[in-house]
Order: structure tokens, then C-alpha cells, then sequence
């Protein structure tokens, strides 16, 4: 089966998820968007949406059978992963064919603990889970997020 991967990953965590794909269809696989069976949609979590930069891939998708994948700095609920998802889905063009999707917690960059940390100086009840939020999110996507990834990735085939 061909397929194509477009692909947004801020800070190397879907980036991840993406090699993963090409080591499970197989690189020799991979072709351009038109020509792609499949086509895999990744993104970073921006305010709950896809990365804005994606937009103009997007009309590409109209008759394409498609697997979002995505990871958030927030995680630990697949009802909040859903949320995004679902999110991400309605960004697609009409005609465009969903046949699976995943999202899991990514690592932050040390920068976001940092302006946490300060702002718990001020509203520690408000940032001190999001402090921790960070410290559970350090190390995703892990082995365990891989193999989730690729068992959703092997069911929507």
C-alpha cells in the first residue's frame, strides 16, 4: 500500500511518531499526496487544533482515506486526546475519509516548566498540576506511546 505522511512536529515528539509509521508501512512505500492510498496527517497540539502551518495541505485530503495522529503537552485522558482528534478532524476538507487516529502526551520544552514554575509563585493551586502535568509528559512519546501508536496505525489498514 502507498502512502504519504504530512507532517507538523514542533519540537520532535510527532516527528517521532511519524518514523515510526515509515518503519511500519515501509519507506519504500512512501509517495506524494496524489498518489497515496493512505495519507497520514501529524501535528503538533497548537490551542487544541492542528498547527496552523498545515492549512495549505489540507484540500489535498478531499478524496483521501486519511490516519490523523497527533501529540499534546497535556495528556493522561483519552476523552482529552478525543477532544483534539476531533478537532483535528474537522479541520479536513469534505470527502476526506477517516479511517483511524491517535494522539499521546508529548515532552514539553524546559522553557514551558520554567514560566510554570514562576507563575506558581503567584497561583500555585493553578500551576502546580501543571507543573506535574510537565514532569509526567517528560520522555513522550516512550516505547509504550510507539507501540499504542502502532497497533492503531496496523488496525486502520
Amino acid at each position: 500500500m502507498s502512502y504519504a505522511i504530512i507532517c507538523s512536529s514542533k519540537t520532535g515528539n510527532t516527528k517521532k511518531l511519524a518514523q515510526r509509521a515509515r518503519e511500519v508501512l515501509g519507506e519504500k512505500n512512501e509517495c506524494s499526496t496524489a498518489d497515496a492510498d493512505l495519507v497520514l496527517l501529524g501535528s503538533w497540539t497548537d490551542k487544541g487544533g492542528l498547527d496552523p502551518a498545515l492549512e495549505d495541505a489540507l484540500p489535498q485530503l478531499a478524496a483521501k482515506r486519511v490516519f490523523l495522529f497527533g501529540t499534546c503537552g497535556f495528556g493522561g485522558s483519552q476523552a482529552y486526546y478525543d477532544r483534539v482528534l476531533d478537532r483535528f478532524q474537522s479541520a479536513l476538507p469534505e470527502g476526506a475519509q477517516v479511517v483511524g487516529r491517535f494522539m499521546c502526551q508529548g515532552q514539553m520544552p524546559p522553557a514551558v516548566r520554567a514560566r510554570y514554575v514562576t507563575m506558581a509563585e503567584q497561583d500555585p493551586k493553578r500551576f502546580e498540576p501543571m507543573i506535574e502535568n510537565f514532569d509526567r509528559a517528560l520522555g513522550h512519546p516512550d516505547a509504550a506511546d510507539l507501540t499504542a501508536f502502532e497497533v492503531a496505525l496496523r488496525a486502520a489498514l
